[in-house]
């Protein structure tokens, strides 16, 4: 199979379908899929511009048709990502979104991915049966949260250094990572949890090892408008985590905190009670994962 190449077409099955990477050229027709398929409120008209300035938007055409699209990114442990799938109403239940997997497979393994990942709600039957027919397993399920930072005083926060080996190797024993299957929210995606990984992003500086927990917070981004760090709850009390969270993302400057935490009853619980609100979008989400032969 070719190599697609923005902007160029090319044919696979079914055969009504073919797929591009989205080009600036498409915007208008992206946002009107967008707009079409969520509502005037997708997320994704915010960030459109840069999405297909990244080079990964895969979209599905019938003819001249746009019908559906999906976007590829690759994680930070070497994995891919799929998100922001959306299929035109008209086209739902008609295999776009089959399609688009397997086209973002192929898409991967030309770059050397062996490991697709990708969540859907878990009311939306249409996509977790689309996920399954394309040969996704599910691995976790978790709920998306966050909070607003803004009023917080900013407290100082001292670094307390290199983790050792035996530290390294309790947090990727802890219940959390048990209750989540050895996965964790990582920024917007799921990745595995390794020990190569966590002294990475202990190396880039996200690892914050207190008394009582250990946690990873990502430098804020302003990917929509407000400085947003990313919180995983690796080791600790919940409560006595994310409150220490909200500090330290409060010292780094970030005026909203956001996680992706296991979906079980006392950690939603003890989040709504720290002000943490589970977003709509990602209230209760199934991640599912392939590996690419």
């Amino acid at each position: 199979m070719k190599t697609i190449r923005p902007g160029a077409f090319y044919t696979t099955k079914p055969a009504q379908f073919r797929a591009t990477i989205a080009r600036q050229r498409d915007r208008s027709l992206v946002a009107r899929l967008c707009r079409r398929a969520v509502g005037p409120s997708d997320y994704v008209l915010r960030i459109l511009t840069q999405t297909i300035a990244h080079g990964g938007l895969l979209l599905a055409w019938n003819g001249a048709e746009l019908v559906g699209m999906t976007n590829f990114e690759r994680c930070i442990d070497g994995s891919g990502w799929l998100n922001m799938a959306r299929t035109d109403p008209a086209w739902r239940s008609r295999g776009v979104a089959t399609f688009l997997q397997h086209q973002a497979a192929a898409h991967a393994k030309r770059r050397g991915i062996t490991t697709l990942r990708l969540w859907a709600l878990s009311n939306n039957k249409a996509s977790i049966n689309a996920c399954k027919k394309g040969g996704f397993r599910q691995v976790c399920e978790a709920a998306h949260v966050s909070s607003n930072l803004r009023g917080k005083k900013r407290r100082s926060w001292k670094y307390s250094g290199s983790t050792s080996q035996m530290q390294l190797d309790s947090i990727l024993k802890s219940r959390y990572l048990s209750m989540m299957n050895g996965y964790i929210g990582h920024k917007w995606h799921f990745v595995k949890l390794t020990k190569p990984l966590l002294k990475r992003l202990e190396n880039e500086g996200e690892l914050y090892v207190t008394e009582d927990c250990a946690l990873l917070i990502t430098k804020p981004e302003t990917r929509f408008g407000t400085p947003q760090s990313s919180l995983t709850i690796l080791t600790g009390p919940i409560t006595k985590a994310l409150l220490e969270a909200k500090n330290i993302a409060g010292w780094l400057g970030a005026r909203v905190l956001s996680s992706y935490i296991p979906y079980a009853p006392y950690q939603l619980s003890a989040a709504k009670k720290l002000g943490f609100r589970r977003n709509p979008w990602g209230k209760h989400c199934l991640v599912f994962e392939k590996r690419i032969a």
